[in-house]
């Protein structure tokens, strides 16, 4: 690290001492202002700052405004930023085991989710917190399905198409190329006007964020195949978080790791129901054949290998998930 940017870390991280002697935690994400997930990190916020006494309170900066999740971490490394709510692909050079639900293909219920999440999810949060991060928690943000302007229905078909996939997140570029598709890595800011452009003409993405981000609008059909599990994780910096006390240290863990539980249950009840908004606004299901359905999960399988033998996940945990996902069925 330069002087200069050594400088300005440690000038971040003394302004986030407030004049009353409290610690200001500087928190960002996509989700837009006001949805569900908003309310309850405030929430979380206020009580945390109550609970304290005013030593800690948390300023959220919502709806991308600070940046995609990868802009999110690298503000983080800097002190300008201490904590996100970020999905898994920006920990793919830091702990890309974190990505090991994301497996292609491999999810097929809601009840294999849970059963896997509870023996698992402790795991992936101690190894973020080795890593540097303090994690509150994992949320659920719902199973991604390919959505687009054209119909595609077989692996041959989706081959044709221009699929976005999310800028700097390896484990989904190499997914989308293990099964054969060409992806057009972009910035979560330029799907939109991709999609409106004809830059892109299909995403891969959970019904609720589709629908929180306006993509939806620019949408025709809808695949009725789960592809990946998408979650997001709420982080912050384990320098900055160190700098409380060990009681506000205890709070904070408390009051947001019971945030993130709701927002965990409320995704998945908003996913359900968002999905049902997409048909209804004359988005077309399409159903792939048992032949083709087959051929979607055979290929998975095979870029599951590739994850391991890249060492996107380790062969050593992805044991430990298919030993509890198998226990699931």
């Amino acid at each position: 690290m330069s002087i200069f940017r050594f400088v300005v870390s440690l000038c971040m991280m003394f302004a986030t001492y407030l004049a009353d002697g409290a610690t200001n935690l500087k928190i960002a994400t996509i989700s837009p202002d006001g949805s569900s997930w908003m309310k309850l990190l405030r929430e979380g916020g206020r009580a945390v700052e109550l609970a304290t006494d005013g030593r800690v309170k948390f300023k959220f900066y919502p709806g991308g405004v600070k940046g995609d999740d990868q802009t999110v971490l690298k503000l983080m490394r800097v002190g300008q930023l201490h904590g996100g709510i970020v999905t898994t692909g920006v920990f793919n050079q830091i702990y890309p085991d974190v990505q090991v639900y994301n497996l292609p293909m491999h999810f097929r219920t809601p009840q294999e989710i849970d059963g896997v999440r509870a023996i698992l999810d402790p795991v992936l949060m101690g190894g973020l917190e080795d890593a540097g991060f303090v994690c509150f928690g994992i949320a659920e943000v719902g199973m991604a399905y390919a959505m687009g302007k054209k119909r595609a229905t077989s692996i041959a078909g989706a081959r044709r198409l221009r699929v976005w996939t999310p800028q700097g997140d390896e484990a989904a570029m190499r997914t989308l190329v293990a099964f054969g598709i060409t992806p057009i890595p972009s910035s979560i800011a330029n799907v939109l006007p991709g999609l409106q452009t004809g830059l892109f003409d299909t995403i891969t993405s959970p019904p609720v964020a589709a629908v929180a981000l306006q993509w939806h609008t620019q949408l025709r059909y809808v695949l009725d195949l789960p592809l990946m599990y998408v979650y997001g994780l709420f982080v912050v910096s384990a320098t900055q978080f160190d700098r409380l006390s060990e009681t506000d240290q205890t709070t904070v863990r408390s009051i947001m790791a019971d945030v993130v539980r709701q927002a965990d249950r409320k995704n998945r009840a908003d996913d359900v129901a968002t999905f049902d908004v997409l048909l209804a606004q004359g988005i077309q299901l399409l159903t792939p054949s048992d032949d083709e359905r087959r051929e979607w999960r055979r290929v998975g399988e095979e870029a599951a290998e590739e994850w391991v033998d890249r060492g996107i996940v380790s062969r050593g945990l992805y044991q430990r998930f298919q030993s509890a996902l198998e226990a699931q069925r």
